[in-house]
């Protein structure tokens, strides 16, 4: 499904291909991709590979193409091949590469202070030093940019810093926004985008292509009291002379004028939760107590809501035609799993892709932010499942003890049947009356075997998720190794 070539001065070497032939080159990797990050590509290939000898360090080019889909999913250089000799004695490399937002780590940028510029010519300012100091094939040049500041009228200085680094600091950390790199008429654009993706139409739904998600709340970024602290605050000072200095002193503005002489204020929901977890915020440009304390309320609004993300293994259905659209970075999906009370659309921030195994792929997606109500709610149904999977598990403990009753009944129904037949063996309808009594109750034993055996899957399934939530869940598991013992007991 993947073909991967390298380049060196134009001549183009397959390494992988599609192709029964044992004589075909083969590797084994995964490409890993991000948001505003660059993309790697780690492999493994063989000495009777043809490109065994041929991958240089920043100098050979490298392209993964899925061929379902004619799409070049890997575009960048090989950074690093590794010599490896295994016990075995055998002999491979393990290489890896990056994607071509690696050449922005190629070239510093140039100290320079800049006025009413907006965004886009800010960033043509920063890849226009870059392309200064690089050869043509690691040029930028600058395409669509809607990414915008509240003024879109930028002041920023510039220093030595790495051209990517200067592009993440100086724009992304400020003002968000996502890096594409894209190709039209054999240029190669990067745009500054507000966000990238859409909304697809497939589903990731447990039963038909997910096959693991594992969900994780992170709530240790929480405030629960906040001090708020200002511009540092200056003092006169008086020499021997008279003379008058205003010095700075370390000490800050904070809100305790305006605030019942504290100088914190509380969060008290997230409190009632989580207890007391102070800290403290700082704002250099803040000289009013008033503007101070605004801004500290709009930090604790924005900043307590827990932090979701989940982990995914899910299958590619489109790869055989089942769904219109393939999972892919940047865009949101509708994740389904009702075991663990999940129904919303997610977006894919990273996937991995195995080019041996395409089945083995994974994405995470997140991170998606909930209020502190929807966090305790969340808690709360997830003890409702505690609750209900207890329920199940007492309900099939009591129809195993209906099995064990009916098996202590066939056992007395054997016995009459026996004396039955040596006592009067003419008493036919007798025989028969008993024969169908016994068939009735191993019947009526098989069917609830069976439902229990069900049951106990379904359990499981359901414990083995909740442990990820729930440390107090042991006492459930005793119960189940009970029931599986019962089970077990050989029939006397």
């Amino acid at each position: 499904m993947y073909l991967v070539k390298i380049i060196n001065n134009g001549i183009e070497t397959y390494i992988n291909t599609i192709s029964t032939s044992p004589d075909s080159p083969r590797i084994s990797g995964q490409i890993k991709f991000g948001i505003n990050t660059i993309d790697s590509f780690q492999f493994n290939i063989l000495p009777n590979n043809i490109g065994y000898n041929q991958l240089h360090a920043l100098t050979t080019l490298i392209e993964v193409i899925n061929t379902k889909t004619n799409k070049i999913e890997f575009k960048g250089r090989v950074l690093l091949p590794k010599h490896i000799m295994k016990d075995t004695g055998l002999l491979t490399k393990t290489v890896v590469c990056e994607s071509e937002l690696g050449y922005l780590m190629d070239s510093t940028q140039r100290y320079g202070e800049y006025h009413n510029v907006t965004v886009k010519q800010f960033l043509e300012i920063i890849i226009d030093n870059h392309n200064k100091q690089v050869s043509e094939d690691k040029k930028f040049t600058v395409g669509v940019v809607d990414v915008v500041d509240s003024n879109n009228s930028l002041y920023r200085f510039l220093g030595y810093e790495k051209t990517f680094d200067t592009i993440k600091d100086k724009l992304i950390d400020r003002l968000g926004g996502e890096l594409r790199i894209r190709y039209s008429n054999g240029v190669r654009y990067l745009d500054y985008l507000q966000e990238i993706g859409y909304t697809s139409s497939t589903e990731i739904r447990l039963s038909k292509n997910l096959k693991s998600i594992e969900e994780e709340r992170d709530p240790t970024h929480i405030i629960t009291r906040l001090v708020p602290l200002g511009a540092k605050i200056k003092k006169t000072e008086v020499d021997e002379e008279g003379n008058e200095t205003e010095i700075e002193t370390e000490e800050r503005l904070t809100i305790s004028s305006i605030n019942n002489e504290l100088d914190y204020i509380d969060d008290i929901e997230a409190m009632s939760k989580f207890g007391i977890i102070e800290d403290s915020e700082t704002w250099d440009d803040i000289t009013l107590p008033e503007n101070l304390l605004r801004k500290g309320k709009e930090l604790l609004k924005s900043n307590n809501r827990i932090k979701k993300k989940y982990s995914i293994s899910a299958l590619d259905l489109s790869l055989i035609g089942l769904d219109l659209d393939n999972i892919d970075i940047y865009n949101y999906y509708r994740v389904i799993n009702p075991l663990m009370n999940i129904d919303e659309y997610l977006r894919v921030v990273e996937k991995t892709i195995d080019i041996e195994s395409p089945q083995n792929s994974s994405i995470n997606v997140g991170d998606k932010f909930e209020d502190i109500k929807q966090y305790q709610l969340s808690i709360m149904k997830t003890a409702t499942k505690v609750k209900e999977v207890a329920e199940k598990i007492n309900n099939t403990i009591s129809t195993v003890n209906g099995i064990k009753d009916n098996i202590v009944t066939i056992g007395g129904t054997i016995g009459n049947l026996d004396n039955a037949l040596n006592g009067n063996i003419d008493n036919v309808e007798e025989v028969v009356n008993l024969v169908t009594v016994l068939s009735n109750i191993v019947t009526n034993n098989t069917e609830r075997i069976d439902s229990v055996e069900t049951d106990i899957s379904i359990i499981k399934n359901d414990i083995s998720i909740i442990k990820t939530k729930l440390d107090k869940i042991d006492t459930l598991d005793t119960k189940l190794d009970t029931i599986l013992e019962i089970l077990q007991t050989p029939i006397e």
